[in-house]
């Protein structure tokens, strides 16, 4: 071993040139001896350490540059280096002066004297700190990174993070490492391919490529099936080419993709359906208007005819025919219509009950029925005759779904957290397969023989849902059965009981303001209040209406206008009306059996009368209005 002056001034031309490498190496070279004291330092150590060779020589390197923590072992290991064990690649971490911390990896021997006696190591250290800075942070990306990361090379995978396992379902390494990934696949691709030929497929591609990315399907040990987004890249390790992989898990995507689809299909849905209400609204209004002069003028022909003749019972009969045929538009409204005017405060648990109670007979004996709406607070506010005729209308889909018998269950329940309340209608019948779900709401649509069914009773039954801020949804099992799930906001008003309508005495009759734009239905309107003993103005359209209640303001006791109507409608006149006298008598009456809900809060005492009515109901109506109760 050569001394501190050696390295220094060498006295030889062999020693010159042995001190010039050792003092230009780029390696830290340091001698120690048997105490662990410093006889020989090269410039690269005095760069390092921050320490001149002259300060150096014969301080203790364990104690004055190792950190704690690793110098008993450095101090084990010199002394196992002095008994004849050579050290390579040892890793340790210096404490520089100015209290870096650095990692070195060390070759170390001894040097024996003339005798052969040790009397120092040798030791010759490279700074890897950067180096295990890199490796560190290659760490923690390879191990937390979400993607599975493998390598892998003609014998299978070689290495791999826990994210990798993750997706396979993989507890540990060993499960994974030497095996083919393809070997966690299932038999065969989405497309049909088996999955074993179409990986070699593309890894034949991919060798071709030298990188590819593609989409496969791996199965985990539980059988579940885990799509990911395979990327590959070959590259060279230690003189033999390798795969290095990244696999993207795509079982999120595919559900946002489902849930995406999903929203399409009821965002579509809901288009297609609000356009055929809008059409089937615009049917039923003109239809109404039809059917109330036809009504009107069979009710008028009952009057001329003596009960005794046989024509009578014909009359009678056409009436009910278009009372029938109200109840078939008051459903297309019911479909059609954006908001309820007549809206209140129901207790759908108290309401399935009692409607369960009165169908219960009329079903038959081999459908069993289970009732489950012992809940307390199940408050929403909808129309009542309209939930009525959903629940009705959902029993009935049950019953028709059950041809051999089976099990009918509602159930409510009340979710207090998401603000809702929940009706579930259930059958054990002959369920449905995925188109007729898609279809099952549309109006018209019935997979009923021809004259068994309108193919309005579901399309109500969403109508009248959603017009309220509801849900409605089927799950259905071909064979199995269905279910119908209706969501509705909840309420924390209190149902309020019906007023009493007891009869008062009548007063005269009085002078009704008639408004409607439709000739036939003004006359025989006005035909029909005349025999109740109504004096009766008429006017075509509100702006006429307005002067004839201007100029005979004294006489009229009573307004009834159609609402949609040319050059002034209904609503506009009403307002014009109450501009003149704001507590003035009006009743409404029109095709469409409801007006928007911002007129409705206006003009909230102002009733309603749906065309085509029964002379009962208009009599009535402009009583109320009038503050009479009692029919005429």
């Amino acid at each position: 071993m050569a001394s501190e002056s050696d390295w220094s001034s060498p006295a030889t031309a062999d020693s010159a040139m042995l001190g010039a490498i050792i003092d230009t190496s780029g390696s830290v070279i340091l001698g120690l001896t048997t105490d662990c004291r410093i006889f020989a330092w090269n410039r690269a150590a005095e760069l390092l350490y921050q320490t001149p060779r002259a300060q150096a020589i014969g301080m203790d390197y364990v104690r004055s540059f190792l950190a704690p923590e690793h110098q008993a072992a450095v101090a084990a290991d010199i002394q196992e280096v002095l008994a004849g064990k050579r050290t390579l690649n040892f890793e340790d971490d210096s404490i520089l002066p100015d209290g870096t911390r650095r990692t070195l990896i060390w070759n170390v021997t001894r040097v024996l004297d003339a005798h052969g006696a040790p009397f120092g190591i040798v030791a010759t250290g490279q700074d890897i700190t950067q180096r295990k800075e890199a490796e560190e942070r290659f760490r923690l990306i390879f191990e937390h990174a979400l993607d599975g990361l493998l390598l892998s090379d003609a014998t299978g995978v070689i290495d791999c993070n826990p994210a990798a396992l993750r997706i396979l379902g993989l507890t540990d390494k060993s499960q994974l490492i030497g095996r083919r990934p393809a070997e966690f696949s299932p038999a065969s691709q989405p497309d049909g391919a088996p999955s074993d030929l179409k990986s070699r497929e593309l890894g034949t591609e991919t060798l071709e490529r030298g990188a590819h990315t593609f989409d496969w399907v791996h199965q985990r040990p539980d059988g579940a099936l885990v799509p990911v987004e395979v990327s590959v890249r070959h590259a060279m390790l230690d003189g033999r080419r390798v795969s290095v992989v990244a696999w993207r898990d795509q079982s999120r995507r595919a559900e946002l993709e489902r849930a995406r689809q999903e929203i399409e299909h009821r965002l579509n849905t809901a288009h297609k359906m609000e356009a055929v209400g809008q059409l089937a609204g615009g049917v039923a209004h003109d239809f109404n208007n039809l059917l109330a002069a036809i009504r009107n003028s069979i009710q008028l022909a009952v009057y001329e005819v003596p009960a005794e003749f046989g024509i009578r019972q014909d009359l009678e009969q056409a009436l009910q025919t278009t009372e029938r045929a109200a109840r078939l538009t008051g459903q297309l409204l019911a479909f059609s219509r954006p908001h309820s005017r007549t809206s209140g405060v129901v207790n759908i648990a108290t309401l399935v009950r009692d409607i369960v109670a009165l169908l219960t007979t009329s079903l038959p004996p081999d459908v069993r029925v289970r009732v489950d709406a012992d809940v307390a607070g199940a408050t929403v506010r909808v129309d009542q005759s309209q939930f009525e005729q959903v629940v009705l209308n959902l029993v009935l889909n049950a019953r028709d779904a059950m041809p051999s018998g089976g099990e009918l269950s509602l159930t409510v329940r009340v979710d207090a957290a998401s603000r809702a309340v929940s009706l579930v209608v259930s059958d054990t019948g002959v369920g449905m397969d995925t188109r007729t779900q898609e279809r099952v709401f549309e109006p018209f649509f019935t997979t009923k023989p021809v004259g068994s069914g309108t193919g309005l009773g579901l399309a109500v039954v969403y109508g009248v849902v959603t017009q309220v801020g509801g849900t409605v949804r089927a799950d259905s099992v071909l064979g199995q059965g269905t279910q119908f799930h209706v969501v509705l906001p909840l309420s924390d008003e209190k149902p309020v009981e019906s007023a009493s309508n007891a009869p008062v005495a009548a007063t005269h009759a009085g002078t009704v303001l008639l408004v409607d734009d439709d000739l036939a239905v003004r006359t025989t309107t006005r035909r029909l209040l005349q025999h109740q003993k109504f004096t009766v103005l008429e006017a075509g359209n509100g702006e006429e209406a307005l002067r004839l209640f201007t100029a005979a303001r004294d006489q009229v006791a009573v307004v009834l206008t159609d609402v949609r109507m040319p050059v002034m409608d209904g609503v506009r006149f009403a307002r014009a009306v109450r501009a003149i006298d704001a507590g003035f008598p009006i009743v409404f009456f029109s095709g469409f059996d409801e007006i928007g809900a911002d007129v409705a809060k206006e003009l909230h005492d102002v009733p309603l009368l749906a065309k085509p009515f029964t002379l009962e109901k208009l009599v009535t109506a402009l009583r109320d209005a009038m503050g009479v109760r009692n029919v005429a």
